[in-house]
């Protein structure tokens, strides 16, 4: 694998953090006794993914060599992650169809321990997508149809409302903030917004909001008014895809570059494919995880929200940055090297590495690797490989050692 980074033209290496990275300055829980809640904001869809030799040319047949349907959409991706690892109960808000034509779809999320009761039903069907994955190429075409309305401000406080009371109803509450985490889907951004300052001022006034995470994801470079989800987040995720956009060409670049247009003491992360992830930390260093070496790519569909979910696990347990940038990059990465979400936990979990009992600082519970500045590398040009990333196929997913007072799930 190859490092071809440049800034927008020109080489530049990946700059990381020349010390041990410093504790994380977002909330963390202590996951031991209670599982963290995480509400997911955006849309569920139902997926029908093709998988063909080669991508047709128009107006001709071709035969798929098989197919697979299944729950898709951003937020449903990473809730799937998520629901793995018992710490976490993942809770998705999304308006989805009909409740008598959609009591499959519930279900099979409930059964992957999914939590709906924050869902709108609506008139219209679940949005769908159908997907062309090429195996000449490995190039995932999507084209999706959708005629549902997006999830309102009022609609969103609620639900927010009722799901709140009902935890409290059922001593599922510890008094404090009714979820640990909120995520949104960089969509339908003027009402989310909304919902951000809604929520972001309930927390505030009633005094959880040193609680509270508040993520976004700006992964469609396209969408109007896509911008005010920066200023929003105490943790933001954008796709290559987006500072490419932008005219950037290295992560790190881009992440400098749009620093001013965040909050001030936000975490950002800017993902890219293969060649991993950079994170810019609020203290002002970066940090780039590269991912490992794949022998095989079979399914990319999800991948970036597969990192999303790793990220959301790691930092609720208080993982240092740079230690949850690599779990995330090499979660994405097994994502990339198996079909759909099933088993990633537990693949992760099973690392062979030894398990150290003793606990970073004060953290009551904490699975971070005791990284050196050997794990700090620098690419200056595509021919330069060190010895550490050069692993086999039996091999490549060997990069991780956690320690941890507890098991990671």
């Amino acid at each position: 694998m190859v490092f071809p980074f440049g800034n927008r033209g020109s080489s530049r290496p990946l700059i990381r953090s020349k010390s041990v990275d410093k504790l994380i300055t977002l909330p963390s829980v202590d996951t031991t006794s209670h599982p963290a809640d995480v509400l997911l904001i955006g849309q569920i869809y139902l997926d029908t993914i093709l998988d063909v030799d080669h991508f047709p040319d128009e107006d001709h047949k071709l035969r798929a060599l098989c197919m697979e349907q299944r729950r898709g959409g951003n937020i449903g991706n990473t809730s799937e992650i998520l629901a793995q690892f018992p710490s976490i109960r993942p809770y998705i808000m999304s308006a989805i169809g009909p409740k008598e034509l959609s009591r499959q779809l519930i279900a099979q999320l409930e059964t992957k321990g999914i939590k709906t009761s924050t869902c709108i039903f609506r008139k219209t069907p679940t949005p769908s997508s159908y997907i062309i994955k090429s195996r000449a190429t490995g190039s995932r075409t999507i084209i999706s149809c959708t005629t549902m309305e997006d999830i309102s401000r009022d609609e969103f406080s609620r639900k927010f409302e009722m799901a709140s009371l009902t935890k409290t109803l059922s001593f599922e509450s510890d008094g404090k903030a009714p979820f640990r985490w909120i995520h949104f889907e960089g969509r339908n951004v003027d009402q989310a917004v909304q919902q951000i300052d809604w929520v972001d001022e309930k927390a505030q006034r009633e005094g959880w909001r040193t609680s509270l995470t508040i993520s976004v994801e700006l992964e469609k470079p396209d969408r109007e008014h896509i911008d005010w989800f920066m200023a929003k987040g105490d943790v933001i995720f954008f796709s290559k895809l987006f500072a490419e956009h932008r005219g950037y060409s290295h992560p790190a670049d881009f992440l400098r570059a749009i620093r001013s247009q965040c909050k001030q003491q936000a975490t950002l992360y800017c993902t890219w494919g293969a060649l991993g992830a950079t994170c810019l930390q609020p203290n002002g260093e970066e940090i780039h995880a590269s991912a490992p070496l794949l022998s095989q790519v079979k399914d990319t569909i999800g991948a970036g929200d597969t990192f999303i979910g790793g990220i959301i696990v790691t930092l609720l347990r208080g993982m240092s940055h740079m230690s949850s940038l690599k779990f995330a990059c090499e979660l994405a990465t097994r994502k990339v090297a198996q079909q759909g979400f099933d088993g990633l936990a537990d693949a992760m979990a099973n690392n062979s590495r030894l398990w150290d009992p003793h606990p970073v600082l004060h953290r009551k519970t904490s699975m971070v690797r005791k990284y050196s500045d050997s794990d700090v590398v620098h690419r200056k040009n595509e021919d330069e490989y060190d010895d550490d990333d050069t692993r086999n196929g039996n091999d490549q997913f060997s990069s991780l050692s956690f320690t941890s007072s507890e098991p990671f799930l």
